[in-house]
């Protein structure tokens, strides 16, 4: 068959068309309080499944509420969700963003990608972070290495972190962590000077299996948030009073662009977030709550406010390194879809290094260890490397 040059080009716009729809999941929602407003989640951490947090969030704001919520992912080179990935197709997305929920953990991407998140602070506007976002940057050359979480210039100190959520990676001054991750779980309350705030409407307890952050929130900060260090990984009453309570979370009404120039727009930060810790209502009923306050429709957060799940949510054992492979956006998209698929392969155990780091992991997580030892015996086998595990 003769291909006319209008068929030719026809089929390279449908074939982009549909090669962008592969490489972000967008959530349509078709009434309710987001009717017409859209939010941007940016999921590309190496640890804490920001891939399965992100869009379980966004379902529930697009099917419950009535947003249109795009997921934007980093990618390996087949176009799997990769944490970590130092490709974010999509980024474009951010333009007519209402709101951006931002989950990444040392992201190293193009000048021309990170160009569309910085010109989304430039314009003002609002955003949500969690937990590994405070050390987004790591690595960024050039253009944009102010954005960096180590960076030490007088023009962005403390990079993207410290300047729009208050706090970076750094003992003295920001985060570290606080009792031992993976170990030891936490639970999360209400700082009692906020009680009246309307993020907490409805917030009583959050337990947390990502591990307690010791954050010092900056002066601007108004808090919200109490993380109580447990002896238990899964939730209990075992608390760690060697551990005092520190803060959680915050809320604050301004930031600094990365031009320098001060942009009154609303920013949330918890120091949680891992895809377990959506569990936990409350946890999805703060951080939905927490968008809702930061894109200026307070009002419609409710004492009951439908945070239920939506579709089925498996989240997988937060790690460094060892993940669920080969799952494309895609496979996560509909009201039905399962995060993560449960066809899902394990990928990273054929790294050493990794599978160390996974024998203290596995110990609080009984449904893994069990996969594992079925899949790859060989590891638990005498002098295998997850023997005695």
């Amino acid at each position: 068959m003769k291909i006319t040059p209008l068929l030719a080009a026809v089929s390279a716009t449908i074939l982009l068309i549909w090669s962008a729809a592969a490489e972000t999941l967008v959530y349509q929602g078709t009434r309710g309080i987001g009717t017409g407003k859209h939010i941007v989640f940016i999921a590309n951490d190496h640890e804490y499944r920001s891939e399965e947090t992100c869009p379980a969030l966004a379902k529930i704001l697009a099917k419950r509420h009535g947003f249109r919520c795009t997921v934007i992912f980093g990618l390996d080179e087949n176009g799997a969700i990769k944490g970590g990935g130092r490709n974010m197709p999509g980024m474009e997305a951010l333009k007519d963003a209402d709101l951006l929920f931002f989950y990444a953990r040392f992201m190293n991407l193009t000048d021309e990608q990170v160009g569309f998140l910085v010109d989304y602070f430039e314009r003002g506007g609002p955003v949500v972070g969690v937990r590994t976002s405070t050390h987004g940057f790591n690595g960024q050359k050039g253009k944009w290495a102010k954005l960096n979480y180590n960076y030490t210039g007088d023009d962005y100190f403390g990079g993207l972190g410290e300047q729009i959520f208050g706090n970076t990676w750094h003992k003295e001054r920001g985060q570290s962590h606080y009792g031992s991750n993976h170990v030891m779980g936490c639970r999360i309350t209400p700082d009692a000077t906020a009680a009246a705030h309307p993020i907490l409407m409805g917030v009583e307890s959050i337990h947390a299996y990502s591990g307690a952050y010791k954050s010092q929130p900056p002066a601007d900060a108004t808090p919200l948030l109490d993380v109580q260090v447990l002896n238990t990984f899964h939730a209990s009453d075992d608390l760690n009073t060697d551990k005092p309570v520190v803060n959680a979370g915050w809320s604050r009404d301004s930031y600094i662009a990365p031009s320098g120039a001060k942009k009154n727009a609303r920013v949330v930060y918890a120091s949680y977030g891992a895809s377990e810790d959506l569990l936990s209502e409350d946890g999805r009923r703060f951080l939905i709550n927490g968008c809702l306050w930061a894109g200026g429709w307070e009002n419609k957060i409710k004492q009951n406010l439908n945070v239920s799940i939506v579709g089925k949510f498996t989240p997988s054992a937060y790690n460094n390194g060892v993940g669920l492979a080969g799952v494309k956006p895609l496979d996560l998209a509909g009201w039905n879809s399962q995060i993560m698929p449960a066809n899902a392969e394990i990928g990273g155990l054929s790294d050493p290094e990794k599978v160390k780091k996974l024998a203290r992991v596995i110990k609080n997580r009984a449904e893994l260890r069990a996969r594992i030892a079925t899949e790859y015996p060989e590891l638990f086998a005498k002098g295998g490397l997850l023997e005695g595990f």
